[in-house]
């Protein structure tokens, strides 16, 4: 991995900087987007704190990935500046927990707007960069123009957009999404020796998270804990593994993998305990509204 260039999104907190931390240890150049400068400049010192050699590179750049215009800028001057990268990870990303009919369209449309477009802007962007570059390493190299995949985009999508999860019909509406964006585009750019992979974490101890607690669903709140939460560092390690395999789905977490590998191959019997469950929090969230004031 040294001296390759990783690009992340979101690459400010949670999952984007702690995969990129991961990256700097492992000798890789580093360029974070993500909105707040501030913060970009502290996950950039974070990442040259934990360098393998002097001669890697770090950069971060603020950009809104709803802003095409503005994105358009900064893909511009990286491929002109610093280069292709060889690693792309399309981390940004917002969660809401709230029923359908508790949702507003506004607060829908940037869940999709974020989560789906953003992250499809961005690819779209540096993809024919990507191509180009391959196709100019094929050219000098052809013998070895089928031994692997030459460059790499990761999607970070969720558990939620692998299996329905009560509270989530928008959050996981976005992460299906990503789901099937990325394998139709790994398909796609087979033939141009990128792979395409997609991370499902479960709940991950990250910032991001800990906002949703304000609001989160007590229901969705119940059925998660059953699941866990997983420490970052957990997620970022199994991530930087799939990503290095070409492995499309990449579900990080004993209890994950388990609930991934039912709701797959026993999908009836998975989504009827999935209910029971839904069932057992609607029973324990009345029975505590109903509590008197004051009662212990």
């Amino acid at each position: 991995m040294k001296d390759k260039l990783i690009l992340i999104t979101g690459g400010s907190s949670g999952i984007g900087l702690d995969l990129a931390k991961e990256y700097s240890r492992e000798g890789c150049s580093i360029i974070l987007l993500a909105r707040n400068q501030t913060r970009l400049d502290d996950a950039l010192m974070q990442c040259k704190d934990l360098m393998d050699h002097d001669t890697q590179e770090f950069y971060a750049f603020s950009a809104d990935v709803d802003d095409q215009t503005q994105l358009q800028n900064v893909v511009n001057t990286i491929i002109t500046d610093i280069g292709v990268p060889d690693i792309l990870v399309l981390s940004a990303g917002i969660v809401q927990s709230a029923t359908l009919m508790n949702q507003s369209e506004d607060e829908f449309s940037a869940l999709l707007h974020t989560n789906v477009l953003g992250s499809r802007r961005v690819a779209k962007l540096f993809i024919p960069h990507m191509i180009e570059a391959n196709q100019e390493k094929s050219d000098s190299n052809p013998q070895n123009k089928v031994m692997s995949c030459h460059r790499q985009i990761c999607f970070v999508g969720s558990l939620g957009g692998l299996i329905p999860t009560y509270g989530y019909s928008g959050y996981g509406a976005s992460k299906f999404a990503i789901v099937g964006l990325a394998g139709a585009l790994r398909q796609e750019l087979s033939q141009y020796d990128i792979g395409v992979s997609v991370l499902c974490p479960p709940e991950v101890d990250t910032p991001m998270v800990e906002k949703e607690a304000d609001h989160i669903l007590p229901q969705t709140r119940f059925i998660k804990d059953i699941g866990g939460t997983l420490d970052v560092e957990v997620v970022s390690r199994s991530a930087f593994k799939g990503i290095l395999k070409n492995k499309f789905i990449i579900v990080p977490g004993v209890m994950a993998k388990l609930s991934y590998l039912q709701m797959r191959f026993m999908p009836g019997l998975f989504l009827w305990v999935m209910q029971k469950l839904v069932d057992l929090a609607e029973r324990f969230v009345k029975k505590e509204d109903e509590k008197p004031v004051g009662h212990l």
